[in-house]
């Protein structure tokens, strides 16, 4: 824009610089003379050169303040829009960098915290299988204990009843041999005579 300024300024003092750059008073009217000469030739005078200067300005004003002026304008606008689309893209470009940076630090931890969680449920599982063998194992134990206690229970129980009928068939036995009445001290010796012979035989 300043460029384009100085450009304008330096046209329209070009003819007034011509002028003021004679040598001297008598150079001046030879130069005049034949300045005179050859805008003779061409149809130029004074008042028509002042006038063509005086539009050359006005044009140049006007086109400065409503041509120039603006597009400079949006040149600079359009510049400072690609200057910060290129900074907001660098940001952007930082900021992705960063989720990314972000992203990969929270995905390893994330595999992290997996692992960890995966170990300890092994060893709870384990554990817990460790728990549930030995409960197993002492509830087996527990039922075979009772088993063998109810097994020895009703073989005591069935030793007793088999005594008893034994006893009884014995008296009865007897009583019918001697064809008599036994006391009640035969009774029990007979009783435990056969009870000690059948604990033997039973041992």
């Amino acid at each position: 824009m300043k460029a384009i300024s100085i450009a304008l300024f330096l046209g329209m003092l070009l003819p007034l610089g011509l002028l003021a750059a004679a040598p001297e008073a008598t150079e001046v009217a030879a130069e005049v003379g034949k300045l005179e000469a050859i805008t003779g030739k061409f149809g130029v005078t004074w008042p028509t050169l002042i006038a063509q200067m005086i539009n050359f300005c006005l044009v140049a004003t006007v086109l400065y303040f409503f041509a120039v002026k603006p597009v400079a304008k949006t040149l600079d606008e359009r510049q400072q829009k690609i200057a910060d689309g290129l900074q907001y893209a660098e940001e952007m470009k930082t900021q992705l960098a960063e989720a990314e940076r972000e992203r990969a630090a929270k995905i390893k931890e994330a595999a992290q915290d997996a692992q960890r969680i995966l170990s300890e449920a092994r060893e709870q599982s384990k554990e817990m299988i460790e728990h549930k063998t030995q409960e197993a194992a002492a509830h087996a134990e527990a039922i075979i204990r009772k088993a063998s206690e109810a097994t020895e229970l009703e073989r005591q129980q069935m030793l007793s009843d088999v005594r008893k009928e034994v006893a009884r068939l014995v008296v009865a036995t007897t009583s019918t041999v001697l064809s008599r009445e036994l006391s009640d001290a035969d009774k029990q010796t007979f009783s435990d005579a056969a009870a000690k012979e059948l604990a033997s035989s039973a041992s």
